[in-house]
């Protein structure tokens, strides 16, 4: 009985919902480049899942920012892209990540993200 408890338990814990973990620049910056520059082999590159994963999660988090800050009142960090030019320039966001110093790489993708649309999108 104590080890069919036990076990339950165990499935039940694990069974949890857990947030995903920010990918540090540091982890992310070489798999990107790899995944860029593999060509047409990107579609069976390993790092294509973790790279487009973190990609979506950093650019859905970007625009639920922008929308919590206009309906706060705030003005958001940066100004959206204009309409049907939302496309993301893989490489020269990969410069950008190249930009920051390596003793800074341990930053979250989502604020070297920020600091790019900033950089490009400036309000």
């Amino acid at each position: 009985m104590y080890r069919t408890l036990s076990a339950l338990t165990c499935a039940a814990i694990l069974s949890l919902p857990t947030p995903a973990l920010a990918m540090p620049v540091s982890e992310f910056l070489p798999k990107a480049e790899k995944l860029v520059n593999s060509g047409m082999g990107a579609m069976f590159s390993k790092h294509r899942k973790p790279v487009m994963a973190e990609m979506k999660k950093v650019t859905k988090g970007y625009r639920s920012d922008i929308e919590k800050a206009r309906a706060a009142g705030r003005s958001p960090s940066s100004c959206p892209p204009p309409k049907g030019k939302g496309n993301l320039n893989a490489k020269e966001f990969l410069a950008h990540l190249k930009s920051i110093p390596t003793a800074q790489r341990n930053m979250e993708v989502q604020s070297a993200f920020h600091g790019y649309m900033k950089k490009k999108y400036p309000c």
